[in-house]
């Protein structure tokens, strides 16, 4: 299995299109934090799609909270 690019650079693109999908391949491997509401969650999560300029991209829980999510 290779790893996927986002989860070694945070590349924006390929974590927005997996987070778009909610594609279960990349579920822990980064997580979503939302601006306008100060959350993050795992690629997958069922929440409502957050617009793209409203999100950045943490390559582990603990990041995001450390970001003040």
């Amino acid at each position: 299995m290779s790893i996927p690019s986002c989860v070694v650079a945070l590349d924006a693109k390929a974590c927005e299109q997996a987070r778009l999908t909610r594609d279960a391949r990349f579920d822990g491997l980064f997580f979503t934090a939302v601006r306008t509401t100060g959350i993050y969650c795992r690629p997958v999560c069922p929440a409502p799609t957050a617009h793209a300029r409203n999100v950045e991209y943490f390559p582990n829980a603990a990041a995001a909270a450390g970001a003040g999510y």
